[in-house]
């Protein structure tokens, strides 16, 4: 397997771009000329759907983004015209480009050549960063990106950003990835698994539009294949779930012709493999829809309708549907684990009985339930540091998650077969348990005392033994009561650098542990052992959470 994490990359700042803000187009500036009677009828529908409260969803692939359409999208966004964008990751790409640098695109024919075409070190590290955040937080892909560009002073230009406005308008941006086909795919820092999260969340709150479109539009605008299988999966769940989904507009633009697109294609012509034909205009319309189909290159057809659109309204403005404005929220919704995991809602809400003076913990304690429970779901490890009485309770986690804590935890038929035909096999593996990989850094006296014996640097035996033994993608749990225990400050950054998540579980200030923290569980308590009693109560309801996870996945094979 290829160690991704050799791969070089190189600042932002020295590529050169094919795309600036001078090539933005201004929304107000007369469009170019262009004849196609269909443009009004879709212009009609869309605003009839809104006038009606019914969606419009926008579903697009980059070159909108690079042709320079994003002041006129986010402008039908601020009069409440458009009620969900969605894209491929593409699209995301060069948005968030433009809302950090102001440029974006780069020459690929030339790049391609010496291996630096998607090499941009910025561009990779803070998508997957946000998007590692975000799932965290329990927000899905666009939510995450548009988080970190409105919260962050380094993007300067984020008035030119869809994600940016769509966040603060609490409009969906759901983000649709294939992967393997975006430049952030190709950085050290990606996780596979976390992208897959999001996208996956993101799918699910683009299901959830969907439900709602009737008597609404959908548009698309240069997706070839993403756009029209992603709207085609979802009208179909739509309607399995039983919703009436029949009576909308669908319309696609893009630059290939297609001459009478409501006739039904053969498979002996070409255009019967064209997506967007099939999958947005006739087959989703079928059962009483309309389907329109727009040749034209973008900075032509969407000015146009643009403009269409604000001829027929003036200054008239819409409220969102009010199901179209339900973003993730970051308390992360219970409901939501609740359709996984019923077992986890139940531990959450006694935990809630049982401790009020913690309820306001309960975010960031399933936050942390996330996180370690998709790094057990992928293989990976929970590495766990703590001095004294944490170091007391590290141990005490560790054994709560290596063998049964409060459920029997059977080895599944897959792994007893393994001891089939040994001696005694039987009998050990009736004996053995299933687990969940926690080490305890500095539980090796031999190897903590040799490094603060030789190294000259004070405290750096966590960060060492975490330097050898982790691997992207395991979690860090840091223990310290004050949150400024230096060693396992090391520690935590360290993982950092090597792609881990890191928990902190600290007292109330929290300290600068809690400062390089992608989740902080911090107690309301400054008085040690008052600290390390809530701590106890946190670590058992996280440990029993994760057990009926892994009971679950045992269940379920």
């Amino acid at each position: 397997m290829l160690d991704f994490t050799k791969i070089k990359t190189y600042p932002l700042l020295q590529r050169k771009n094919l795309v600036t803000l001078k090539d933005m187009i201004d929304p107000m500036s007369p469009p170019k000329p262009f004849r196609n009677l269909d443009l009004d009828k879709i212009a009609e529908s869309i605003v009839r759907a809104r006038r009606n409260g019914a969606h419009v969803i926008w579903m697009m692939g980059a070159h909108v983004i690079k042709s320079g359409l994003s002041l006129i999208i986010i402008d039908l966004m601020r009069r409440g015209v458009i009620t969900h964008i969605a894209s491929n990751g593409a699209v995301t790409i060069h948005d968030f480009e433009i809302a950090l640098i102001g440029e974006t695109s780069e020459d690929v024919a030339t790049s391609i050549e010496d291996g630096t075409f998607g090499m941009a070190e910025e561009t990779g590290r803070l998508i997957n960063l946000a998007v590692q955040r975000g799932v965290h937080e329990g927000l899905g892909y666009g939510e995450s990106l548009g988080k970190m560009i409105a919260e962050n002073e380094e993007f300067k230009f984020k008035e030119y950003s869809v994600l940016y406005h769509a966040y603060k308008l609490r409009i969906p941006f759901t983000v649709h990835i294939a992967l393997g086909t975006d430049i952030i795919h190709q950085h050290p820092k990606c996780n596979f698994a976390v992208l897959g999260e999001a996208s996956g969340r993101d799918f699910k709150t683009f299901v959830e539009t969907v439900t709602q479109l009737e008597d609404g539009v959908f548009l698309n605008f240069g997706s070839a294949v993403i756009g029209p299988e992603v709207f085609l999966k979802a009208i179909s769940i739509a309607r399995n779930l039983g919703f009436r989904v029949t009576n909308f507009t669908a319309a696609n633009f893009d630059l290939k012709p297609i001459d009478d697109y409501v006739r039904r294609r053969s498979k002996d012509d070409p255009d019967y493999y064209y997506r967007p034909l099939k999958n947005i205009v006739q087959r989703p319309t079928s059962t009483g829809g309309v389907g329109f189909h727009v040749t034209g290159d973008h900075v032509v057809t969407i000015p146009n309708l643009y403009h269409l659109i604000l001829s027929k309204i003036g200054g008239e403005t819409f409220n969102l549907p009010s199901k179209a404005s339900l973003v993730h929220s970051p308390e992360l919704h219970l409901k939501e684990i609740a359709q996984n995991y019923p077992e986890v809602e139940d531990i959450a809400k006694r935990f809630m009985e049982e401790n009020p003076h913690l309820r306001h913990l309960l975010g960031d304690l399933i936050k942390a339930y996330r996180a370690l429970n998709r790094c057990f779901e992928t293989g990976g490890s929970l590495f766990i540091c703590g001095n004294g009485g944490s170091f007391a309770d590290a141990l005490h986690i560790s054994a709560e998650l290596l063998k049964s804590f409060k459920m029997k935890r059977p080895i599944p038929p897959h792994r007893r077969k393994m001891f089939n035909d040994l001696p005694l096999g039987g009998l050990i593996a009736d004996s053995l348990e299933e687990g969940l990989r926690a080490i305890v850094l500095g539980a090796n006296h031999s190897l903590t005392s040799a490094v603060e014996n030789d190294n000259p640097t004070r405290n750096m035996a966590f960060a060492q033994e975490l330097y050898v033994l982790a691997r992207h993608g395991d979690v860090l749990l840091g223990i310290s009561t004050s949150g400024n225990a230096e060693n396992v400050f090391y520690a935590a950054v360290t993982a950092k650098a090597l792609g881990l998540t890191v928990i902190a579980l600290t007292g109330e200030s929290g300290g600068r542990l809690s400062e390089v923290a992608d989740i902080a569980i911090k107690v309301p308590a400054s008085e040690t052992s008052r600290v390390q009693e809530m701590h106890s109560i946190i670590y058992h309801a996280l440990c029993e959470m994760l057990e009926v996870s892994l009971i679950r996945r045992i269940r379920d094979g």
